[in-house]
This record gives C-alpha cells, sequence and structure tokens, in this order.
C-alpha cells in the first residue's frame, strides 16, 4: 500500500514537472519566435529606408546639396563633446542655477531657447532639473527695463517651447502662480503688443498669450484658471482694450488709404481681409508638418485665442 502512495506521489510530481517544462518551452519559443520577428522587420524596414534614401539621393542631388552634406560631415567629425547639445543644456541649466549675474543669465537663457526649440530630450531635462520655477522667478524679478524685457522674452520662449511639447506641458503650469505672472506680464506690456522686442518672433504680449492659449487646451486646466480670482475678468479688459486699440489702427488706416485714393485719383480698394478656416495645431519646432501653427504676432488674434479657451468670445 505505502509503494502504491509513493507511486502515485512519484507519477503526480511527475506529471507537475512535464506541464511546468511544457509550459516553458512554450513561452521561451514564443519570445524566441517574437524576437526573431522583430529582428528580420527591422531588417526590413532598414533596408527599405536605404533603398528610399539612394532613390531620393539619386533623384533630388545636386552639386550643391552634396557639397552641403559633405561639409556637415566632416563638421559632425570635427564637434567637440562639449559642444554638443545636450552638453551645452546641462551648462546653461547650471549657469541658471548658480549665477545671478546678468549676462550669464542671458546667455543659459539664449542656450535654453535653441536647446528646447531643438530637442525633446533637452525639454525633459531642463524640466526635470527644477529650473522652471527659476525661470518664472526671473521673470517676476524683471522690471521694464530694456535689457530684462530681453531677458522677459527669452525666459517666455522658452516656456513656450516647453508648453508645446505635451511631456513638459503640465510642468509649466505646475509652478505655482504662474497663471498669474502670466497674466501680470499681459497686464504690464499690452500696450507694447506688437513691438518686436528680440530678433525672433513677437513680442512679450503675443508670446505671452500663445503660451497661455497652449497650456489653457486642458479642459481641466482651464477651468481652474477660470476660477482663478478676477482673472476672467483680467482676460476680458485685456481683450477689449486690443480689440479697441486695433480698431482704431484700421481705421486710421483706412483713412489714409481714402486719402490715398483721393489725392492719386485711384478708385482701387484693398480687399478685406478673411480669416483662415482651417485650424493649425500646435506642435514643437522640432516636428515637421504642413498644418503646424506659426507663432502668432498679431496682437488682436493672439489675445484673441485667450479669450477663445477662457470663453469669453463667441
Amino acid at each position: 500500500m505505502k509503494i502504491i502512495k509513493a507511486q502515485r506521489a512519484v507519477r503526480g510530481w511527475l506529471s507537475r514537472r512535464h506541464t511546468a517544462a511544457v509550459v516553458i518551452q512554450r513561452a521561451v519559443k514564443k519570445y524566441l519566435s517574437k524576437k526573431r520577428e522583430l529582428r528580420v522587420q527591422r531588417g526590413i524596414i532598414e533596408a527599405q529606408a536605404l533603398w528610399r534614401g539612394h532613390r531620393s539621393r539619386k533623384a533630388n542631388d545636386t552639386p550643391k546639396v552634396v557639397a552641403i552634406r559633405h561639409r556637415l560631415r566632416k563638421v559632425n567629425q570635427r564637434v567637440k563633446e562639449e559642444d554638443r547639445l545636450c552638453n551645452k543644456t546641462t551648462v546653461a541649466i547650471d549657469y541658471l542655477l548658480r549665477y545671478k549675474h546678468f549676462s550669464y543669465i542671458l546667455a543659459a537663457l539664449k542656450h535654453l531657447e535653441t536647446a528646447t526649440r531643438l530637442s525633446p530630450e533637452c525639454c525633459e531635462r531642463l524640466v526635470n532639473s527644477g529650473a522652471t520655477l527659476v525661470i518664472f522667478t526671473l521673470i517676476r524679478s524683471c522690471n521694464r527695463s530694456v535689457p530684462c524685457m530681453e531677458v522677459i522674452t527669452f525666459a517666455i520662449q522658452v516656456l513656450l517651447n516647453l508648453s508645446k511639447y505635451y511631456k513638459t506641458t503640465e510642468a509649466v503650469y505646475a509652478v505655482e502662480n504662474s497663471v498669474n505672472t502670466l497674466l501680470d506680464l499681459l497686464q504690464i506690456y499690452r500696450e507694447k503688443a506688437g513691438d518686436k522686442v528680440a530678433d525672433k518672433g513677437g513680442s512679450i504680449f503675443t508670446k505671452t498669450c500663445f503660451l497661455l492659449a497652449i497650456l489653457l487646451q486642458d479642459e481641466q486646466r482651464a477651468l481652474e484658471v477660470r476660477n482663478l480670482p478676477k482673472a476672467t475678468d483680467r482676460i476680458r479688459s485685456l481683450y477689449f482694450l486690443t480689440a479697441r486699440k486695433h480698431k482704431m489702427d484700421t481705421e486710421r488706416t483706412v483713412t489714409k488709404l481714402k486719402m490715398n485714393v483721393s489725392l492719386n485719383g485711384s478708385l482701387f480698394t484693398q480687399p478685406t481681409p478673411r480669416k483662415a478656416k482651417a485650424r493649425p495645431r500646435i506642435a514643437p519646432d522640432w516636428v515637421l508638418r504642413r498644418d503646424k501653427m506659426k507663432e502668432v504676432v498679431d496682437p488682436l488674434q493672439a489675445i484673441q485665442m485667450v479669450a477663445d479657451a477662457f470663453t469669453l468670445v463667441p
């Protein structure tokens, strides 16, 4: 009897062992098969890419393009490690966090503007370093002098680049009093709307409007901002002031045109501009899309975007 029980136990153990071995073998075979399939698929994709590149070069290469390609290869061979974008970003973040001298801060912001415009990795590195809080603090500490306006312009552009990237948008909004800081900027620089403070892009006013509009694309964030004290009233006031200024400028332009027509004797009238119906998408600058929204320069269009996000204008 004991022998039979022992045999039954051994047979059960062997059966379970066999079943476990079958399960393990099946899983290993499935893993190896999938790995082999992925390797073959990757090889096919690489072969297709090589063939397409060869066809494109054969069809579109000109002596000028070939010369540019050779120059780029030579530049890449001579590039130093400290000149790489990621390393420059690290140095710029270090300058921004450690130094308080104006020239160092401005140089750091210029490097960060370029890095965040061209690389998503640099955007994530900037956010992980906690530099977004420093940038907002820097904006709040600036006055209306020309050097400070240049610092604010680059700082807003860095935040704008971060907000265009979906992985770092929340980091810009999550900074304490970020929306109030941006609303203060709109209030301060509303009469300078349209002035080009820096070489790239529009004014502080239009950049800040664009940044706010991007942050308020999320419904939850938009609801939180609408509940802020006086936020809606401030945007409504800014919108109507900008619209009134735009209307006055338009009437002044029309009057000048009529005077020119009466003096020149021409019956030519300017066509009425129409708004484009297509809605372009907001995307980082490293994303190449035909329907990508370009930076807004017109003050009325910029504040209109913010007002639409606040659902103030039908």
